[in-house]
């Protein structure tokens, strides 16, 4: 039975050892037909032949014999050849044969260098790993911005995250989803104020560190203001937590944090039977925001009237104060205004921005025509322009993006306001301060005798703030200012019920724009339909029906309100010859209204239906304005 290959080569590398070790010595070798050289000395051997030296008298030969022919070397019998033919090692044969002497000719087989060949598999398994860990870090920061809840809630989720790669990310989604769809309740806040007891202090959030904070009750906000109060008289406020009127004052910071950093014009501080109401007033719209346990909302009010120099002890007569607050941006003033209610202090804060900017006409939201007109009267030599409309409408950033038109370089412009809502450069601004004896009829007094060329009065609240007004306008100034009137046409009959003159309304007025602000519709949420041709029936307009229109849906974007941000809707009243005129014979205000249609005037009813059409709001804003 032949020998298995592997077997017989470990066998011919034994018989080379074998030979190596006695080939220095006499050796014996036996054939195969039974003849046998003793005394003999092996030369060479590969896997065909065997040379041996054998000696003859004095001298020495050499014979070849096949290597098949041999039986045994030293009694050993040899493997049988392998087939097909291979060298054996004979390198190390050879390389024993040199050590022991023999002048035979060897040759040795050089080793040969393999060519080196990279294995990728363990570069592929760390960049896996890396990109593993980067999903990973990215997994635990998105969720520790995207959970809320209470802290439990908050450090379970967060340690779930962090202890489970991947099955904790999956299960806080399946959590999160569940929630999708359920009015979040606003958070009450208990020891979330400075200067209390260690064990009352608020708690850590999540795995790494940070406040819980006062969030918004449809998304949280991420971004954060450094404050710095300050007095009326631009003056750090000095906070001193050992006092008991400021123990609220960090629960206070984070209120107006959030409402800077949501748009607010207002905030409410608002007393119930069992806790403070927090909302704040966005888009014009009040949205409530958080709840506070009693004594939470007591000690924020408290720190509040503490910051407006108000006295903290007077709970039963309504107060007046301001403050401001320094933030990298600039500076923001809040006027605080309390008064008693049944169940404690209610505290309204209206925030001025006055670094936010001001609007240039453009983006008041006039059409091109109406823009068009009163970039020209804007830019007489005398006269009064006047803005009208309701609280909150906008007059006064109409009435600052037309003076921010005007070369204040070449011009003195002078104005009195309370407060001064924006910083207009180029312009004395002076602020109403009757403490200091400086009202709308003093101010008005003084800037006349100050040689200004445009004169600004915030409003004219009273008839003499109008006469003086008026009276400035007629003796070659340029004045803007703003009145509470229903329309442009009402601003005649309103002034005439001050007191005015009709010759000096005549003779002085030059343009009255009449605003409203409506909300202006998500671009991302926003639905279209088909519009009845009714929809603007109770606007007194019509169209065709079948219009294309949008209406509020509500998505994260926007708070789930539809909306984001606010235009104006117009109209805007010229008076020419025939107005003029009509004013003088004592005219009724029907009259005037047909004689200005007559003369192109559009209401604001009819620019809001061009933007309604245009996709920016809805019919139920429009009508809500009217």
């Amino acid at each position: 039975m032949p020998m298995p290959s592997g077997k017989r080569d470990f066998a011919w590398i034994a018989l080379a050892w074998l030979l190596s070790a006695v080939c220095a010595t006499a050796t014996d070798v036996t054939l195969k037909n039974g003849r046998r050289y003793q005394a003999v000395k092996i030369l060479s051997c590969n896997a065909s032949n065997l040379e041996i030296e054998v000696a003859y008298g004095s001298s020495n030969g050499s014979i070849t014999l096949p290597i098949s022919s041999v039986a045994a070397i030293d009694g050993k019998p040899l493997p049988p050849p392998k087939s097909p033919v291979s060298s054996l090692p004979t390198n190390r044969l050879n390389a024993a044969i040199r050590n022991n002497g023999a002048n035979a000719q060897t040759r040795s087989a050089e080793p040969k260098l393999m060519p080196y060949v990279h294995s990728w598999k363990m570069d592929w398994l760390l960049v896996g790993a890396a990109l593993l860990s980067i999903a990973w870090i990215g997994m635990l920061l998105w969720v520790q911005r995207d959970v809320k809840g209470t802290p439990e809630q908050i450090r379970r989720a967060n340690a779930d995250v962090f202890l489970l790669p991947g099955l904790g990310f999956v299960l806080y989604l399946v959590a999160r989803w569940q929630r999708l769809g359920q009015v979040d309740e606003p958070r009450t806040l208990t020891g979330l104020v400075a200067g209390l007891k260690p064990e009352e202090a608020p708690k850590k959030r999540g795995l790494f560190g940070g406040r819980t904070k006062i969030t918004a009750a449809g998304r949280l906000k991420t971004q954060s203001i450094c404050m710095e109060f300050l007095d009326v008289d631009r003056n750090p406020i000095q906070i001193r937590k050992d006092q008991p009127e400021m123990t609220g004052i960090e629960a206070a910071r984070e209120v107006l944090e959030s409402a800077m950093l949501e748009r607010s014009s207002d905030v409410h501080l608002e007393p119930m039977e069992t806790g403070y109401r927090v909302r704040f007033r966005i888009d014009g719209v009040l949205q409530e925001r958080m709840v506070f346990e009693k004594a939470d909302g007591l000690r924020v009010a408290t720190a509040v009237k503490a910051l407006s120099q108000i006295d903290v002890a007077e709970r039963r007569k309504a107060q007046d104060g301001r403050f401001r607050v320094r933030t990298k941006t600039g500076e923001v003033d809040f006027r605080v205004a309390t008064t008693s209610s049944m169940h404690g202090e209610k505290i309204v804060m209206r925030i001025l921005d006055r670094q936010s900017g001001i609007l240039s006409l453009s983006q008041l939201g006039m059409p091109k025509k109406m823009l068009h007109d009163f970039d020209k009267v804007i830019h007489s030599r005398n006269g009064i322009i006047l803005a009208t409309g309701p609280t909150g409408s906008g007059k006064t950033s109409t009435l600052y993006a037309a003076l921010s038109r005007l070369d204040k370089k070449r011009l003195n412009l002078m104005s009195i306001e309370d407060p001064v809502e924006y910083e207009l450069d180029g312009a004395t601004q002076i602020p109403v301060n009757p403490k200091a004896g400086v009202t709308y009829e003093s101010g008005l007094r003084s800037i006349m005798r100050q040689d200004p060329d445009v004169i600004f009065v915030g409003e004219m609240r009273d008839a003499e703030a109008a006469t003086i007004a008026i009276r400035a306008a007629l003796t070659g100034h340029l004045v803007f200012s703003s009145l509470h009137a229903k329309d442009a046409i009402g601003t005649i009959v309103r002034m005439e019920e001050m007191g005015v003159e009709k010759y000096q309304i005549s003779s002085a007025l030059l343009l009255v724009v009449g605003q409203r602000l409506v909300r202006v519709l998500c671009k991302r949420c926003r639905e279209p339909y088909q519009a009845a041709a009714d929809a603007l029936g109770d606007l007194g307009l019509a169209w065709p029906g079948g219009a294309q229109v949008y209406r509020a849906v509500g998505c994260e974007t926007c708070d789930g309100t539809g909306y984001q941000g606010r235009t104006g809707i117009f109209e805007m009243l010229y008076l020419d010859e025939a107005i003029r005129g009509a004013i003088n014979e004592g005219a009724s205000y029907q009259q005037m209204f047909v004689l200005a249609l007559q003369k192109g005037f559009r209401t604001y009813h009819e620019d809001g239906a061009d933007k309604i059409l245009n996709g920016i709001t809805t019919v139920e804003e429009v009508l809500q304005a009217s």
